[in-house]
């Protein structure tokens, strides 16, 4: 079985759920994110005692995708390489759309991605491997809203506020659509920057995914990983997106939690139908709880809820996968156990490194068919 040694690795960070630093956590956010570790460490414990997925393998990956998961990835690829001598993996950000890409064309090992693949991507996937590709959940968290204005650093948004901004609908910060989420915020006269993703991204999709969701009404651009956007200026990746709202006063964008901290950029509440929620751990594991798996076997592509009803959950919240093959081309089966042993570690005590880095960990149920289905690689 052979992997390709020619691209960059994908680390699927789902979406962030992107953290702690936000504000308005509960008093319940230590004990949920002990019980969620406590219940990853038992799926790692269950998956090494089996002995089905090998720990360690030297040799390199390649991956490349979710700009969302690379702060997780890159934290995995250390320590896995610290834990398994001669083992080396290689990630590239390059957006969700270029690693599903990238994984079709044969050039890298595996991709992250934010969201499922479309219907072409998976034929041109499944026609490389040689076997169906599978989606894997790896890691949880949120997409957040982040603005550059001056003396302004606590705003809620509502979905329909949001689909009024980003589709060129609401064009000023005293907007009354604006005053009605914040009452109390003084709000300039100051034009909106509207600073979106240019590239073919997952983070696209599960921000307007969550409008075409929420905001139904208002929003009249569907969803994917490529939007035409009405208005607005595109940058590119999430590192692109969040540097360009901090070089310009009066701009907005969407972004995971960690790029926005990286820019010292301020977090909203995103009001959910019962209440204006902060974009913590604690909050995303809640939106990210009843999360179901719509795939087949150990395609694990899953449904999450964009409305929740549970007031401690943030809305615009998304697992994110490694796409890989569940039968790779005839060559050489240590690379296919190198992959298998990192991804093992990186869905069980690879998620203990989900609070420091602004993610959520997986749910206990999710992890476990997860690492079943890694077992199940070949």
């Amino acid at each position: 079985m052979k992997l390709s040694r020619t691209g960059g690795l994908v680390a699927l960070a789902l979406a962030g759920s992107m953290a702690v630093s936000a504000c308005g956590s509960d008093n319940n956010s230590t004990s949920n994110a002990a019980a969620t570790n406590a219940a990853t460490s038992t799926a790692a414990t269950s998956s090494a005692s089996t002995g089905a997925a090998p720990g360690c393998a030297s040799g390199s990956l390649n991956g490349a995708g979710s700009s969302f998961q690379d702060p997780m990835e890159q934290q995995w690829s250390k320590d896995f390489g610290a834990k398994c001598s001669g083992a080396k993996i290689n990630y590239n950000p390059v957006g969700s759309g270029s690693g599903i890409q990238q994984l079709g064309s044969g050039t890298i090992d595996y991709a992250g991605s934010d969201v499922p693949m479309k219907s072409d991507e998976q034929a041109a996937a499944d026609k490389w491997c040689g076997s169906p590709a599978w989606h894997l959940p790896i890691t949880a968290g949120g997409v957040g809203v982040t603005w550059n204005l001056p003396g302004v650093t606590d705003l809620t948004f509502s979905a329909a506020t949001l689909a009024d901004i980003f589709d060129g609908k609401v064009k000023t910060w005293d907007d009354a659509e604006l005053k009605t989420d914040n009452p109390s915020a003084t709000l300039p006269s100051l034009p909106i920057s509207v600073v979106y993703r240019a590239d073919s991204s997952g983070t696209n999709a599960v921000f307007t995914g969550y409008l075409d969701t929420a905001a139904k009404s208002s929003w009249s651009l569907g969803s994917g990983k490529t939007i035409q956007w009405p208005t607005g200026t595109g940058a590119q990746k999430s590192a692109g997106v969040a540097a360009k709202v901090k070089q310009t006063p009066g701009a907005i964008t969407y972004v995971e939690q960690a790029f926005a901290t990286q820019n010292q950029l301020p977090l909203a509440k995103i009001k959910n139908g019962s209440a204006a929620v902060a974009l913590t751990t604690d909050s995303v594991t809640a939106a990210i709880a009843s999360a179901t798996i719509s795939g087949t076997g150990n395609n694990l592509v899953a449904t999450v809820n964009y409305a929740p009803s549970d007031p401690k959950a943030y809305p615009i919240s998304t697992l994110s996968y490694v796409i890989v093959c569940s039968k790779y081309p005839s060559g050489s089966s240590s690379k296919v156990n190198e992959l298998k042993g990192y991804l093992t570690y990186a869905a069980t005590g690879g998620q203990t490194a989900a609070n420091s880095l602004g993610f959520a960990p997986l749910p206990t149920a999710i992890a476990g068919k997860v690492t079943a289905a890694i077992t199940a690689i070949s």
